[in-house]
């Protein structure tokens, strides 16, 4: 009966203790898989020099959008090559630059 109970009593503290479930999910889950883990695109670059923008790294196909600063849509130029510049005749000041994810702000003078 004593080794009944002491066995109840350690299979209990064993199943209530949380700190080693914890360490028993993390050690399966610390690294994923080397197939699993994606290649990094380089990122996309975008500066601004008097009326030129240009462009290095992005995807063929995307669209670079133009915004005002008060998110007023400007001008919109589909990228035919990953590094390219690009003539833009708008005013001077301060503009947003949308390429897929990436925004950046820049300033035309």
């Amino acid at each position: 009966m004593k080794c009944l109970l002491i066995i109840g009593v350690m299979l209990l503290a064993w199943v209530s203790n949380p700190v080693l479930a914890q360490e028993q999910k993390s050690e399966k889950t610390a690294t994923p898989p080397a197939t699993e883990q994606k290649k990094e695109e380089p990122k996309i670059e975008i500066s601004a020099f008097e009326n030129r923008i240009t462009v290095k790294n992005a995807p063929i196909g995307n669209t670079l959008e133009i915004y005002s600063i008060v998110g007023i849509k400007v001008k919109e130029i589909k990228i035919k090559h990953p590094s390219e510049e690009y003539v833009v005749d708008i005013a001077k000041g301060y503009y947003i630059i949308r390429i897929g994810e990436t925004v950046q702000k820049v300033a035309i003078r």
